[in-house]
Protein backbone atom coordinates (compact mmCIF):
# COMPACT_ATOMS: atom_id res chain seq x y z
CA UNK A 1 0.00 0.00 0.00
CA UNK A 2 1.27 3.48 -0.45
CA UNK A 3 2.34 5.59 2.29
CA UNK A 4 2.48 9.25 2.76
CA UNK A 5 6.07 10.03 1.81
CA UNK A 6 6.38 13.19 3.80
CA UNK A 7 5.47 13.77 7.37
CA UNK A 8 3.27 16.55 5.90
CA UNK A 9 1.01 14.16 3.89
CA UNK A 10 -2.20 13.21 5.43
CA UNK A 11 -2.60 9.21 6.16
CA UNK A 12 -3.30 7.52 2.73
CA UNK A 13 -7.00 5.32 3.25
CA UNK A 14 -7.71 2.54 0.27
CA UNK A 15 -11.39 2.61 -0.58
CA UNK A 16 -13.29 -0.51 -2.27
CA UNK A 17 -16.45 -0.49 -3.89
CA UNK A 18 -18.11 -3.70 -4.11
CA UNK A 19 -20.93 -4.46 -6.78
CA UNK A 20 -24.10 -6.29 -6.12
CA UNK A 21 -22.93 -8.62 -8.69
CA UNK A 22 -19.86 -9.11 -7.35
CA UNK A 23 -17.12 -6.42 -9.27
CA UNK A 24 -14.94 -4.82 -7.47
CA UNK A 25 -12.86 -1.66 -7.27
CA UNK A 26 -10.39 0.17 -5.30
CA UNK A 27 -8.46 3.20 -5.38
CA UNK A 28 -6.42 5.15 -2.74
CA UNK A 29 -7.62 8.85 -0.63
CA UNK A 30 -5.62 11.06 1.75
CA UNK A 31 -7.72 11.47 4.55
CA UNK A 32 -8.22 15.27 5.26
CA UNK A 33 -9.89 15.05 8.44
CA UNK A 34 -13.25 14.54 10.21
CA UNK A 35 -15.97 16.45 10.65
CA UNK A 36 -19.97 17.18 11.75
CA UNK A 37 -20.35 15.89 8.27
CA UNK A 38 -18.23 12.64 7.88
CA UNK A 39 -15.03 11.98 6.74
CA UNK A 40 -13.20 13.64 3.81
CA UNK A 41 -10.80 12.08 2.02
CA UNK A 42 -9.15 13.46 -1.25
CA UNK A 43 -7.74 11.67 -3.96
CA UNK A 44 -5.25 13.84 -6.86
CA UNK A 45 -5.40 13.30 -10.61
CA UNK A 46 -3.26 10.61 -12.00
CA UNK A 47 -4.02 8.24 -8.96
CA UNK A 48 -4.66 4.38 -9.72
CA UNK A 49 -8.51 3.11 -9.86
CA UNK A 50 -8.51 -1.14 -10.07
CA UNK A 51 -10.93 -3.15 -10.87
CA UNK A 52 -11.92 -6.98 -10.84
CA UNK A 53 -14.65 -9.25 -11.86
CA UNK A 54 -12.64 -11.90 -10.49
CA UNK A 55 -11.40 -13.39 -13.66
CA UNK A 56 -10.28 -10.40 -15.21
CA UNK A 57 -8.47 -7.15 -13.90
CA UNK A 58 -8.53 -3.67 -15.06
CA UNK A 59 -6.45 -0.71 -14.75
CA UNK A 60 -7.18 3.33 -14.94
CA UNK A 61 -6.91 6.51 -13.37
CA UNK A 62 -9.16 7.89 -10.57
CA UNK A 63 -12.41 9.82 -12.35
CA UNK A 64 -10.90 9.24 -16.15
CA UNK A 65 -11.97 6.07 -17.05
CA UNK A 66 -10.05 5.62 -20.24
CA UNK A 67 -8.88 9.52 -20.29
CA UNK A 68 -6.40 11.80 -17.93
CA UNK A 69 -8.44 11.19 -14.53
CA UNK A 70 -9.51 14.28 -12.18
CA UNK A 71 -8.87 15.54 -8.73
CA UNK A 72 -11.62 14.30 -6.44
CA UNK A 73 -12.89 14.53 -2.86
CA UNK A 74 -15.50 12.19 -1.45
CA UNK A 75 -17.66 12.46 1.75
CA UNK A 76 -18.35 9.76 4.31
CA UNK A 77 -21.17 10.29 6.46
CA UNK A 78 -21.73 7.93 9.45
CA UNK A 79 -22.70 4.54 8.68
CA UNK A 80 -27.14 5.12 9.11
CA UNK A 81 -26.94 7.78 6.05
CA UNK A 82 -26.68 5.35 3.35
CA UNK A 83 -24.38 7.49 1.03
CA UNK A 84 -21.33 8.55 -0.15
CA UNK A 85 -20.73 12.13 -2.11
CA UNK A 86 -18.03 12.70 -4.71
CA UNK A 87 -17.06 15.88 -5.76
CA UNK A 88 -14.80 16.47 -8.95
CA UNK A 89 -13.14 19.19 -10.72
CA UNK A 90 -15.65 21.92 -11.05
CA UNK A 91 -16.61 21.56 -14.63
CA UNK A 92 -17.94 17.47 -13.40
CA UNK A 93 -21.20 16.74 -11.41
CA UNK A 94 -21.71 16.44 -8.12
CA UNK A 95 -22.28 12.71 -7.75
CA UNK A 96 -23.46 10.51 -4.92
CA UNK A 97 -23.42 6.69 -4.60
CA UNK A 98 -26.39 5.46 -2.63
CA UNK A 99 -24.66 2.44 -0.63
CA UNK A 100 -24.86 -0.14 2.44
CA UNK A 101 -25.17 0.82 5.72
CA UNK A 102 -22.86 -2.08 6.89
CA UNK A 103 -19.38 -0.57 6.42
CA UNK A 104 -16.37 -1.92 6.94
CA UNK A 105 -14.28 0.27 8.44
CA UNK A 106 -10.69 0.01 9.61
CA UNK A 107 -8.49 3.49 10.01
CA UNK A 108 -7.05 2.90 6.73
CA UNK A 109 -9.60 0.97 5.05
CA UNK A 110 -12.55 2.03 3.64
CA UNK A 111 -15.39 -0.82 1.73
CA UNK A 112 -19.16 -0.42 0.60
CA UNK A 113 -21.75 -1.98 -1.51
CA UNK A 114 -23.20 -0.21 -4.35
CA UNK A 115 -26.40 -0.41 -4.34
CA UNK A 116 -26.63 0.94 -7.65
CA UNK A 117 -28.90 4.34 -7.69
CA UNK A 118 -26.86 7.64 -8.45
CA UNK A 119 -28.57 10.78 -7.72
CA UNK A 120 -26.41 13.99 -8.84
CA UNK A 121 -26.00 17.51 -9.57
CA UNK A 122 -24.41 19.36 -12.88
CA UNK A 123 -23.01 22.65 -12.42
CA UNK A 124 -25.74 23.94 -14.18
CA UNK A 125 -28.15 22.73 -11.65
CA UNK A 126 -29.89 19.99 -13.00
CA UNK A 127 -30.33 17.29 -10.44
CA UNK A 128 -31.81 13.97 -11.36
CA UNK A 129 -30.81 10.07 -10.06
CA UNK A 130 -29.45 7.70 -12.79
CA UNK A 131 -28.62 4.40 -13.11
CA UNK A 132 -31.74 3.26 -11.86
CA UNK A 133 -31.74 0.54 -14.09
CA UNK A 134 -28.69 -0.48 -12.89
CA UNK A 135 -30.69 -0.62 -9.72
CA UNK A 136 -33.92 -2.73 -10.54
CA UNK A 137 -32.02 -5.50 -12.51
CA UNK A 138 -30.46 -6.68 -8.90
CA UNK A 139 -33.34 -5.95 -6.92
CA UNK A 140 -35.44 -8.49 -9.44
CA UNK A 141 -32.60 -10.95 -9.79
CA UNK A 142 -32.88 -11.27 -5.84
CA UNK A 143 -29.21 -9.58 -4.87
CA UNK A 144 -31.12 -6.82 -3.37
CA UNK A 145 -33.65 -7.77 -0.21
CA UNK A 146 -37.00 -5.51 -0.06
CA UNK A 147 -35.89 -3.56 2.92
CA UNK A 148 -32.07 -2.63 1.50
CA UNK A 149 -33.84 -1.34 -1.71
CA UNK A 150 -36.52 0.31 0.79
CA UNK A 151 -33.86 1.81 2.56
CA UNK A 152 -31.80 2.84 -1.13
CA UNK A 153 -35.10 4.34 -2.36
CA UNK A 154 -35.67 6.49 0.62
CA UNK A 155 -31.69 7.30 0.67
CA UNK A 156 -31.93 8.07 -3.05
CA UNK A 157 -34.55 10.56 -2.32
CA UNK A 158 -33.73 12.33 0.53
CA UNK A 159 -30.22 12.91 -1.31
CA UNK A 160 -32.40 14.22 -4.26
CA UNK A 161 -33.91 16.66 -2.20
CA UNK A 162 -30.62 17.85 -0.45
CA UNK A 163 -29.07 18.38 -3.90
CA UNK A 164 -32.25 20.57 -5.19
CA UNK A 165 -32.20 22.54 -2.19
CA UNK A 166 -28.24 23.03 -1.83
CA UNK A 167 -28.61 21.80 1.95
CA UNK A 168 -25.52 21.02 4.00
CA UNK A 169 -23.13 19.06 3.55
CA UNK A 170 -23.92 20.16 -0.54
CA UNK A 171 -23.77 23.99 -0.03
CA UNK A 172 -20.29 24.54 -1.82
CA UNK A 173 -18.66 23.30 1.04
CA UNK A 174 -17.61 20.15 -0.94
CA UNK A 175 -15.64 22.28 -3.62
CA UNK A 176 -14.02 24.21 -1.22
CA UNK A 177 -12.60 21.48 0.69
CA UNK A 178 -11.95 20.11 -2.93
CA UNK A 179 -9.94 23.19 -4.04
CA UNK A 180 -8.07 23.63 -0.99
CA UNK A 181 -6.57 19.83 -1.29
CA UNK A 182 -5.91 20.14 -4.99
CA UNK A 183 -4.12 23.64 -3.70
CA UNK A 184 -1.52 21.02 -1.41
CA UNK A 185 0.54 19.87 -4.48
CA UNK A 186 0.05 15.82 -3.11
CA UNK A 187 1.48 13.40 -5.05
CA UNK A 188 -0.93 10.46 -7.38
CA UNK A 189 -1.75 7.25 -5.12
CA UNK A 190 -0.80 4.90 -7.76
CA UNK A 191 0.39 1.56 -5.68
CA UNK A 192 -3.49 0.48 -5.44
CA UNK A 193 -3.60 -2.80 -3.77
CA UNK A 194 -6.30 -5.58 -6.10
CA UNK A 195 -9.88 -5.35 -5.08
CA UNK A 196 -9.47 -9.21 -3.98
CA UNK A 197 -6.67 -9.25 -1.63
CA UNK A 198 -9.18 -6.72 0.81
Amino acid sequence: MTTAAADSHPPVITVCKQKLHGGRGCWQAYELGHDGDGRWLYTPAGSTFRSSDGTSDDRCEVEGGGEPGLDSLILIPDAAQHWLATWRSPERALHINIEVCGWLRRDDLVTFLDWELDPFRLRAGLVAVEDVDDFVDPRDQGLLDQESAERALAAAAWTERALKNQAAPFDGRGDQKLAAAGSRGLPPLVDVPHPFDL
